[in-house]
């Protein structure tokens, strides 16, 4: 068609969105806009603009992150407004509120998407990211697990492993959460953010020049990153923020 709808500007912009990367999110964000030019009350745009505004936040790729964050709140709470039975949206909506650190609302939207669709794989993973933030190790296990199982070539996954990784950090095991880490990255190797986790769990690990070379590779895509903005980006547990900090400050990451 010479014209795309709404919903043809959304489609295309689904699979940027899960790349979890920041030119893609970049790119999925300006189609979202088009589609929101053509209805600004579409509820699938709104929800997928917050999980772009969040991720900005979360995976330091704004300067401001709260304004990142506030953003994809205000368009997350539009979304809720219009849709409350779609198992995506309730999925993309309990991650908004998961990074802004409003647990209860997330687990509320995330275990509503599952019991309306009981293979919402997404809605599981974000499940278990709630549970690596609670410092739940195990139970976050069961949810990725499953996730996985339910869609085994899910281009996500990679998060999954990640997911996983981090509970294996929650717990103190930064061996078996290095590794994780590693699995991740040679499934998704654009995903730069990930060297924020994987550094410090070599260090603990230690395997000290894997975790200096992992620090060169995040200070290529995040110069300017410091201890305060990888808190603040942050939705860890502050026992397991502070540890994670003592490793990165270990390994010269800056306070400010």
């Amino acid at each position: 068609p010479q014209e795309l709808g709404a919903y043809d500007y959304a489609m295309r912009a689904m699979s940027h969105v899960w790349l979890l990367e920041r030119d893609a999110a970049d790119h999925a964000l300006a189609l979202l806009d088009k589609a929101l030019q053509l209805d600004p009350d579409y509820p699938l745009a709104l929800a997928l603009s917050a999980w772009c505004w969040a991720q900005r936040s979360v995976y330091n790729w704004a300067e401001d992150s709260a304004a990142a964050k506030a953003e994809a709140l205000k368009l997350a709470d539009r979304a809720a407004s219009r849709s409350t039975d779609d198992p995506l949206i309730l999925a993309v909506l309990g991650t908004v509120h998961t990074f802004a650190r409003n647990y209860g609302v997330a687990r509320v939207m995330l275990e509503r998407a599952v019991a309306i669709d009981p293979n919402a794989a997404w809605a599981l993973s974000r499940l278990g990211w709630l549970d690596v933030y609670a410092d739940r190790p195990d139970e976050a296990k069961v949810h990725f697990d499953k996730a996985m199982r339910l869609s085994p070539l899910d281009p996500v996954n990679f998060n999954n492993l990640v997911g996983l990784a981090s509970a294996r950090a929650v717990a103190g095991d930064d061996v078996g959460a290095a590794d994780l880490f590693i699995r991740a990255l040679q499934e998704r190797p654009n995903a730069a953010w990930i060297h924020r986790n994987l550094a410090p769990a070599l260090y603990g690990a230690g395997r000290l020049d894997e975790a200096r070379q992992s620090l060169a590779k995040l200070l290529v895509s995040h110069p300017d990153i410091t201890i305060r903005k990888f808190r603040e980006a942050m939705v860890f547990s502050p026992d397991a923020l502070d540890r994670m900090a003592a490793q990165m400050r270990a390994l010269g990451i800056p306070e400010e």
